[in-house]
């Protein structure tokens, strides 16, 4: 990657407590990734970390964005199972997208446990997966 020295997560947020920052209410289309073929692409030739409830993959791309794809599969429980897990990932990244270094894809695939798992957990999960690639740099 062409800026090692910038982790994709800023080291400054407090996320050891899990705090989250209300800055921007939205989540626009051009911020989620709709396509399978750069689904394909992120995990493919993305870096990978792994945590108890979702695996998250990470791509350096020439945008001056951050994105986020996610994939929760029938495993993970019914639609109202997914449907919640999906609103969890998507307020996540919302809240902590200020924070994430611009030029980055994120996907996110929710591992069967998380259909069993409460919001805390989730969110708990979320913030050492992201929190993991600042150290792996």
């Amino acid at each position: 990657m062409s800026s090692a020295a910038q982790p994709p997560f800023s080291e400054q947020t407090g996320l050891e407590s899990g705090d989250l920052l209300q800055r921007d209410a939205s989540f626009p289309r051009s911020s989620r990734i709709l396509d399978g073929a750069e689904f394909k692409l992120v995990t493919s030739s993305g870096r990978k970390l792994g945590g108890r409830f979702f695996l998250l993959f990470a791509r350096q791309v020439p945008l001056e964005r951050s994105r986020l794809g996610i994939t929760v599969s029938r495993k993970v429980g019914n639609a109202v199972v997914r449907n919640r897990i999906k609103r969890h990932l998507r307020e996540f990244f919302r809240r902590q997208r200020p924070l994430l270094q611009r030029g980055y894809d994120w996907v996110v695939i929710a591992r069967p446990q998380a259909g069993g798992a409460v919001a805390a957990g989730l969110q708990q999960d979320l913030v050492k997966l992201f929190a993991g690639f600042v150290h792996r740099d």
